[in-house]
């Protein structure tokens, strides 16, 4: 009788674990960077670029900078709108999904371990947040210098009372755009943030009254010297009831213990006469 074959297990090798989790800290918020874990990055790193694709069910996909720094990458450029978008804060748990090529779904739970109600979809890419242009060393970026087919005679006259009023130094105005509504940031010219704003630096902002509100300074992208007022920027625009068209001059009141930034707002309706 022949000897009977050994029964061998056929050998399958799987593909790694392409899920992992994030509970988005403090610190998450204060740095507006999210690590990704060391074990994800050993098994997928040399595939993934420097920018990841995210994509939320009815939500929308958006573009995020990937920082890689020896064996540890961070998602940060673009972080700070993705987490806004969708009320992100300390407490908050993200679940990615790896589906390649830099491709990230994501669920996400607030502080009740509980899927969060998701906003209205839109799709964030890169070339729609602006086009890419970096600001000169003037008090308006090109954005604002230039025409738009919107532009009112309520704006026209806003801008020349602004102009008039400006200050001649440490200070810089912004005619706002549909962007700065829509994607909730604001342009700093380059000239003006390399003299007075530290990179990724906290800045408080202050009208008429009292109140002050805390805003973010950032740079766009690790390549890029442009920088923007973000996060925090959208509670600015909501409390003083911001509109596309209404200028805003920045200036400087004092730099220590942080900046502090007067901001006085003309608005488009109030200086539009028929």
């Amino acid at each position: 009788m022949a000897p009977k074959a050994r029964t061998t297990r056929r050998s399958t090798r799987h593909s790694p674990p392409s899920h992992f989790f994030k509970i988005i800290l403090p610190s998450t918020i204060e740095n507006m960077k999210l690590s990704i874990p060391p074990k994800f990055v050993i098994d997928f790193g040399d595939e993934i670029s420097t920018i990841a694709t995210l994509t939320v069910s009815c939500s929308g996909t958006w573009k995020v900078g990937l920082l890689k720094a020896e064996k540890n990458i961070w998602f940060c450029d673009g972080l700070e709108d993705f987490f806004e978008h969708h009320s992100i804060s300390a407490g908050h748990l993200l679940v990615f999904r790896y589906e390649g090529h830099s491709n990230f779904h994501v669920i996400i739970f607030d502080k009740t371990a509980t899927e969060i109600q998701y906003p209205s979809s839109k799709n964030i890419i890169l070339e729609e947040l602006e086009d890419m242009v970096e600001l000169d060393d003037s008090n308006m970026s090109r954005h604002d210098m230039q025409p738009s087919g919107t532009c009112s005679k309520g704006r026209e006259r806003a801008l020349q009372a602004a102009k008039m009023s400006m200050p001649k130094s440490r200070s810089f105005m912004t005619v706002l755009q549909p962007y700065n509504i829509r994607f909730k940031y604001v342009y700093v010219p380059k000239g003006f943030a390399n003299k007075h704003v530290a990179w990724n630096q906290f800045v408080n902002l202050q009208t008429c009254g009292e109140k002050q509100w805390r805003v973010r300074c950032y740079c766009h992208t690790s390549t890029s010297s442009a920088m923007r007022l973000g996060m925090g920027w959208a509670a600015f625009s909501r409390d003083n009831y911001l509109e596309e068209g209404d200028v805003c001059v920045f200036e400087i009141i004092k730099t220590s213990p942080a900046v502090l930034m007067r901001v006085s707002i003309f608005r488009a309706h109030d200086y539009a006469v028929s």
